[in-house]
Parts: structure tokens; sequence; C-alpha cells
């Protein structure tokens, strides 16, 4: 109803029904919410089709396989517990890591493997026998964690995850060398070469 000066008058209507002796009205509600509601529906329609006719974002399922690679490479990096093989490779061609990674090692390492990687109190590091695997992302990853019941140190926290992946880089150049002074092999035979 409209009453002489054009203004909408609406009477408050009750429903018939009662809950817990309480009465509901039965009014419309105003239009600026239906007004929002509708726009909210309509950019919702929109957006779905939009987003999936024309590509413009990944489809769940391809989100999903984008998700789980990222992690499955994440974990694989973190359970290894340092740098992949390539990463530990690509630091020894290049010559400035190698030779970083040669610092790092005379001085936190060479204590216990000599600096030609002959070994002391730890493993030769020179010959084909290996204690705890011979790929560099193994190498890398006892550098890490360290084998506390054999006496090594974890290395993680004193050094960086880039010096680990140096010295790594470095362990892997003293394969094949000939150290002054051997220790006699330790662990199993496990031959390679570099791809």
């Amino acid at each position: 109803m409209e009453n002489k000066n054009g203004n909408d008058e609406r009477r408050d209507v009750v429903r018939d029904h009662d809950f817990d002796g309480i009465q509901e009205f039965d009014n419309r509600l105003p239009n600026w919410w239906v007004g929002t509601f509708v726009l909210t529906v309509l950019f919702g329609i929109w957006f779905w089709t939009g987003r999936h006719t024309f590509g413009t974002e990944l489809s769940h399922q391809e989100e999903f396989e984008q998700d789980l690679a990222d992690n499955l490479a994440l974990q694989e990096a973190k359970g290894s517990g340092g740098p992949n093989d390539d990463a530990v490779l690509a630091a020894l061609r290049d010559p400035h890591e190698l030779g970083e990674g040669k610092k790092v090692f005379n001085t936190n390492c060479a204590a216990c493997h000599t600096a030609d990687g002959g070994g002391l109190i730890g493993p030769n590091l020179t010959d084909n026998y290996w204690i705890h695997g011979s790929k560099p992302s193994q190498i890398a990853a006892i550098i890490t964690s360290g084998v506390p019941d054999k006496g090594m140190v974890t290395w993680k926290g004193v050094l960086s995850s880039n010096q680990i992946k140096e010295v790594a880089a470095y362990v892997v150049s003293l394969h094949g060398s000939k150290p002054a002074k051997p220790k006699e092999p330790q662990g199993v035979l496990e031959k390679w070469t570099l791809q």
C-alpha cells in the first residue's frame, strides 16, 4: 500500500503458527538484501563457469596433482636430510662451490677423515666401500643428520644447507683419489659413476 506521500506502508503480518509461545512476522525481505543475494548468486555462477570454461584457473584435480607433486618433492628433500643428487652434482661442477666445500671440510671434517679423505677415526671417503650409501644425497644426509652412535656429530644447525651441499660435493670429488695413508675398507662395496 502506498500513502499519499508515495511511501510504501507495510503492515506487519503475523504467521498462524507459534513455537514455544513465539510468533513470527511474515514480512518481505528488504529489496537491498534480495538484490545483494541475487548479485552474489550471479557472481558465483559467472565465476564458476568463467574459471572452468575458459581455463584461467587450474581444475581441482590439477591443483591436487600439483600440490601432491610439490609435497612429494619436499618430503624427498626432507627425508634425505639434505640436498638432492642434482644439487650436489651441480655444486661439484662449480669450482667456487667445490672450493668452499673443501674449506669447510678441512675446518670441520679433516680431524676425523684426514684432509685427503683417507680416514682416521671416520671412514675412508675415497674408496668404493660405503657404510651409509654412496649417492650424493645420502652423503649430504649423513652430513646433515650425523651418526651419533658412531661418533659423527650432526652438522645441521652448525653448517648452512648450502655449506652441507658444498661439503657433500667435495666428498664426492674425493672418490677415487689416492690418499697418503688410506684406512681399511668399511661398509658395503658400492661402485657408481658420476652422471
